[in-house]
């Protein structure tokens, strides 16, 4: 890696290899300004904090928007309720505990002026309860913006509270009402359902149209229309293509299996330059690539940038979006920042020490999660590391259609606040994935589009342990298969199995369970455009097949493509892989069981009532055994109703229905 010691004047946005990076595209966060962007919705007792640790619980703060790492930033308290002794710490990038419910407001000195930022504390609540939500709409009424939400909550009736950004403040009116005329730039307005809890935010974007002389009204929220019935592809990027040459090229030559499937979104795994890329083993989780070394830099043993960007093309031209793990939690601990930050003798040592978390800093003892050595986490309260984490978003950005963020849960909710603003606006059509586990429905509202259902997920696996036949299943314990079978080389716990088990609050006797799971959902209270990823498996899981039998994977196969949601396809889960992170099974295919999972691709993509707007509802039935749901999927519009049964233990199984059934 070459340095540049002037860092005085340099342009922060550097490759690692020093080179300039140059973007089409001009990314910006906002309106340009440090302004630190929209109110924030908190609670007393929660706070806006980044601790250390912590692991798999959402961090915040407070932040610069468009951060210059020379920049200077100071936060004060402006105004506070009664009572409050709360003040912003004393740091570029703040945090701030409210201890009285009610309306803060913060200032931000910044290089280009003060910005003013709005917090609403609620009160404690308890964290069992349903957390309302929320829909904000608009219509025009006598050159008037009347706002008109759709509040809910499970059993009791929410009320709404607006909120504009700060810059905007004098437009709305006491009675909720803004005057069309005063919109002469686009204004955005929030809202929030208040009942013991308060919910994810949602907002609307007033829009003049010089043509008509009024507004338009935006909902700046929503996905793409192009996600929600989108089934997606996961692929361990260096196990997927042939062993033989396993490239770019390589991956590319694969996509028409990937065609015949009807897939519509590829995920690829890390593929830049990391620690852990070819030949790593199993024992170590194998070729990765979580561990990055340069974010600017495709893996040199997978091909050149020219050859993913025409992995990509090839990837458009069959009509597949293209998916980037986006990995900016943590880096390798062999990455050039964190070698100066660990080396005092490093000539920029004291630069890039700041750039990390520390437990012990002088026994160079990282921050991590899990005990996960070396990838220590970066430090989002420097603002230097925020600017270069955005350009590497904005260099990506440009280059694929979307962004699955890899351990979303340890970055502060603010950047991906920023991250969602900065690259919807310049493309409306980017997408959004969190993997956030336990999932949290602070994800949603403004910061991604989709997310990881574990809930349904865990469940899945409840059931394959209950009704199923792999190891897993006849041990009778979840993710303990008996470690002697394992090999050196092995990996013998999946990374999933430090996380929470999801569906621990559900009654997973029965295969109703998934209906528990699915209704699980509003009671959370996640945003009501958020969209959610159905997955039986994952790189981080052991494989379905392996642990609960065959006729249990498949019964969770049929939940994840019927129910309401994206259905995603691990690599190799169609064809009979049964390694974590095996390669893929070319020329050795299952295929019986490739021809169930083509034909579950089938009906998903051409039955409008397996599509995710249609409704779900529980219906009448019986059955032999507890391994047997039936539910209906209709679409009211078109009078269209299918009726869904799967069965995950062995065998046949019977069921009645009291719906009348046409046709099978």
């Amino acid at each position: 890696m070459n340095w540049n010691s002037d860092h005085e004047h340099c342009d922060r946005r550097t490759a690692t290899d020093g080179g300039i990076l140059n973007n089409e595209t001009e990314f910006e966060s906002g309106d340009g300004s440090h302004h630190p962007g929209p109110p924030r919705f908190v609670t007393v007792g929660d706070g806006i904090v980044n601790p250390n640790g912590r692991e798999m619980e959402t961090r915040d703060d407070l932040a610069p928007w468009n951060p210059d790492g020379d920049g200077t930033y100071e936060w004060h308290l402006v105004d506070s309720p009664d009572g409050s002794t709360a003040e912003p710490t004393d740091e570029l990038v703040a945090e701030f505990e409210p201890d009285v419910p009610g309306v803060y407001t913060l200032a931000l000195e910044a290089p280009d002026g003060i910005h003013q930022l709005t917090i609403r504390a609620f009160p404690e609540a308890d964290d069992d309860a349903p957390r309302p939500r929320i829909e904000l709409d608009a219509v025009i009424e006598d050159e008037q913006v009347v706002l008109s939400p759709i509040a809910t909550c499970v059993g009791g009736e929410p009320s709404v509270e607006y909120y504009v950004d700060d810059r905007d403040a004098d437009l709305l009116e006491s009675d909720g009402t803004i005057s069309i005329d005063a919109v002469d730039e686009p204004v955005r307005i929030y809202g929030v359902a208040v009942a013991e809890r308060h919910s994810v935010p949602d907002a609307i974007e007033l829009v003049p149209d010089e043509e008509t002389g009024t507004v338009r009204v935006e909902h700046p929220f929503e996905p793409p229309a192009w996600v929600a019935d989108s089934i997606v592809y996961e692929i361990f990027t260096r196990r997927f293509p042939d062993q033989d040459e396993p490239t770019f090229e390589t991956i590319a030559d694969r996509l028409d299996h990937l065609e015949r499937l009807g897939v519509d979104v590829l995920w690829l795994t890390p593929f830049l330059e990391a620690e852990s890329g070819f030949g790593t083993p199993m024992a170590h989780g194998g070729p990765h690539g979580y561990n990055t070394r340069d974010y600017f830099t495709v893996d040199a043993d997978l091909g050149t940038m020219a050859d993913f960007e025409a992995l990509v093309d090839a990837c458009h031209d069959r009509g597949f979006r293209v998916v980037f793990d986006l990995v900016i939690n943590h880096t390798a601990d062999t990455h050039p920042f964190y070698e100066a930050a660990a080396d005092e003798t490093h000539p920029q040592h004291e630069r890039y020490c700041d750039w990390y978390r520390w437990d012990d800093f002088e026994a160079r003892d990282p921050d991590t999660y899990f005990g996960w050595d070396g990838i220590p986490n970066l430090d989002y309260g420097n603002p230097e590391v925020r600017e270069y984490l955005l350009s590497v978003v904005d260099f990506w950005a440009e280059r694929v259609d979307g962004i699955r963020a890899d351990v979303a849960w340890g970055v502060p909710l603010t950047f991906w606040t920023e991250v969602h603003d900065r690259v919807t606006s310049a493309d409306g059509e980017f997408f959004l994935l969190d993997e956030t586990l336990p999932s949290d429905v602070e994800m949603g509202g403004g910061r991604f589009h989709m997310h990881h259902d574990d809930v349904l997920h865990d469940t899945l696996e409840r059931l394959g342990e209950r009704f199923g036949t792999g190891q897993s299943a006849m041990a009778g314990t979840v993710g303990e298969a008996d470690a002697t079978d394992a090999t050196p080389d092995e990996e013998e716990d999946a990374v999933a199995d430090e996380f929470v088990d999801r569906a621990a609050h559900l009654d997973t006797s029965t295969a109703d369970a998934v209906l528990d799971a699915l209704e699980d959902r509003p009671r959370r209270g996640p945003h009501p455009d958020s969209e959610w990823l159905l997955y039986v498996e994952n790189h981080d899981t052991d494989r379905y097949l392996d642990e609960y039998g065959r006729e249990a994977q498949r019964a969770a196969a049929a939940a994840t493509f019927t129910l309401p949601g994206s259905p995603m396809c691990y690599y190799g889960q169609e064809t009979g892989v049964r390694g974590r992170r095996e390669p893929m099974n070319w020329g050795a295919f299952d295929e019986s069981l490739l021809a169930y999972y083509e034909r579950l691709f089938e009906i998903r993509r051409e039955e409008s009532a397996l599509q995710t707007d249609a409704s779900l509802e529980r219906i009448a039935y019986e059955s032999e055994t507890d391994a047997m749901v039936a539910f209906v999927r209709f679409v009211p519009e078109e009078d269209r109703r299918v009726v869904v049964a799967i069965h995950f233990g062995e065998g046949a199984a019977t069921v009645e229905l009291e719906e009348q059934v046409d046709e099978t």
